[in-house]
């Protein structure tokens, strides 16, 4: 890793121990699907896993695991430049009994090899870690076939004057500048209260942090801050090279190599919502910090980015951490501490809006490897014994915010969050009793649930006048073409079956939006998955020696 991608050997170590948490996690996770008994399930097929080179061990281990444990075929298509990296691990798997037929190493040079290959019938769902843009490409290239993945990220931790400066400044330090900034959970913006934000002593406190980090070549495992795996990153150039009305630099940008490989880790002053810096993804070592008048504008610049991946509140008040947590809208969040090096199963991995495509299930968590299995209702039954299956699975699962890990000094919580809006399009042919599960879940989750269908449904009054008998449920008659106008306002769709019109999967192709085609399920540990996001969050409220429950809140 060091070698191919610039990776230090304090930051390869943790991967190496995270790709190891995956293979133990993710094989004994298939248990709570084994014990479900009203449904059966088969592996999809082949699956396509597609990471990323900033993690070149962890990430592609972690996605072919997950497809194998639930008894897929995979083949792994490497970064190029983290091609080195995945055959060593593929060779462990090879040599551990995993055989060549269930494991595949395939690195095409060129795109063209890659689109063909995604598109292929064969594979039956994708697992990306990449850019957004790709996101979209794969989805345009195969809009049918599902697509897992976790995106970019333009991650913000909020300082308030009730933070303790000291921990805020080393927490930011390490969740901006590690691994030179390359990774989709880095801090690269910090909101700073006003009167903080216009206090010299904690700009020469935090100032004096980012300088004593030393910056080098990997092979000095004195260096904290690495080489960039690329020397033309263009969105990084027009950042050093434009200041914006009001910004400067609290530490200026610094080259130390001809090529441009290695950035000491510099701090820009003064940005402002909606500017360059502030907007863009720069995916490097480098700081942005925004001046706000109280911690509710700080959630509203950081909710206004388009990305939701990870976010950070630095506070000692009460009060505040709880508005910041239900606010906030990303999918991990972390109180007192960084916002990176999310360990598996303790806080699992995964984002919202354009951080996360597909259906809200996060990496290195309970539920993950459901993602690529194929269910199916295993018995008859009847729709009161469903609605009681459905409220067991909310109550004993989905309405809990759940502490596994029990740690002292650190609270790590998941929690289930319903979706804002959600459409369930019917098909003319789609069966009574699948459309009645879609509701019922719906209604158990509290999800926004819009149901749209023609007038020509030969179930319509019946259908009419059972979303007539839930609150807040909405009918829409319409075309499938009026319905495709109306799908960018839906976070996500439920269909019944896979009949609906290539036109609604292409529009929800270019929209990033996720559609749900597996037959309604009557196992609501199952089928309640489809209609809620899921959040992770970290509090660190060990403070000063204080390590029990009953002293983490302060204010």
């Amino acid at each position: 890793m060091a070698a191919v991608t610039s990776k230090t050997f304090t930051e390869g170590d943790v991967e190496v121990s995270e790709a190891i948490d995956f293979c133990r996690f993710y094989p004994t996770s298939m248990a709570a699907f084994d014990e479900l008994k009203t449904v059966s399930y088969q592996p999809k097929g082949v699956v396509l896993v597609i990471p990323p080179w900033n993690f070149p061990l962890a990430i592609p281990v972690g996605g072919t695991v997950a497809a194998l444990a639930g008894g897929n075929t995979v083949l792994l298509k490497p970064a190029t430049v983290a091609l080195p990296v995945a055959w060593e691990f593929a060779q462990c798997f090879w040599d551990a009994g995993v055989p060549k037929d269930a494991l595949q190493v395939v690195c095409p040079a060129e795109r063209q090899s890659l689109n063909w290959l995604s598109a292929h019938q064969s594979v039956k769902h994708i697992i990306l870690t990449g850019g957004t843009d790709t996101a979209f490409r794969l989805l345009e290239n195969a809009p049918r076939t599902p697509l897992s993945a976790e995106t970019g990220g333009k991650n913000a931790m909020i300082l308030t004057v009730n933070g303790d400066q000291d921990r805020a400044i080393l927490n930011v330090v390490s969740s901006a500048f590690s691994n030179a900034g390359q990774k989709c959970s880095a801090c690269s913006l910090l909101l700073v209260e006003r009167s903080t934000y216009e206090d010299e002593i904690f700009q020469s406190k935090l100032r004096d942090a980012v300088l004593s980090l030393r910056t080098g070549g990997v092979w000095d495992p004195m260096n904290y801050v690495g080489p960039m795996i690329d020397h033309k990153n263009e969105k990084l150039q027009y950042a050093i090279d434009h200041l914006e009305p009001g910004e400067s630099w609290l530490v200026a940008p610094e080259f130390i190599d001809k090529e441009g490989y290695i950035l000491k880790p510099c701090v820009k002053w003064g940005v402002k919502p909606g500017s360059y810096t502030f907007r863009n993804e720069l995916f490097a070592p480098l700081l942005s910090v925004v001046c706000i008048d109280s911690l509710e504008q700080g959630i509203e610049y950081a909710n206004s980015s388009e990305y939701g991946l990870t976010a950070g509140l630095q506070s000692l008040n009460k009060a505040e951490r709880e508005l910041w947590k239900n606010k906030i809208e990303a999918g991990n969040l972390y109180i007192n501490r960084g916002i990176t090096g999310a360990i598996v199963r303790r806080q699992p991995f995964g984002g919202m809006k354009r951080s996360a495509f597909g259906g809200g299930i996060k990496a290195g968590g309970p539920n993950y490897v459901a993602s690529f299995l194929r269910f199916k209702n295993a018995t008859a039954y009847d729709i009161k014994d469903v609605e009681a299956n459905y409220r067991q699975a909310w109550n004993n699962v989905f309405s809990k915010e759940e502490d596994v890990s029990h740690i002292y000094g650190e609270e790590n919580t998941f929690r289930y969050l319903p979706l804002n809006s959600m459409a369930l399009r019917i098909a003319d042919a789609d069966e009574l009793n699948d459309v009645l599960l879609v509701m019922l879940a719906a209604n158990q989750t509290k999800t926004k649930l819009t149901v749209s269908l023609s007038d020509k449904h030969h179930q319509l009054e019946v259908i009419k006048a059972k979303v007539a008998t839930f609150d807040g449920m909405k009918l829409r008659l319409e075309s499938e073409e009026d319905f495709i106008n109306t799908m960018s306002t839906y976070e996500r769709v439920r269909a019944c079956s896979e009949s609906l019109s290539d036109a609604v999967y292409q529009k929800a192709a270019e929209l990033g939006l996720c559609i749900i085609d597996s037959i309604p399920l009557a196992e609501g540990r199952i089928e309640l998955l489809h209609y809620l996001k899921e959040q992770s969050i970290s509090f660190e409220y060990h403070r000063y020696g204080s390590i029990f429950e009953e002293n983490k809140c302060c204010g």
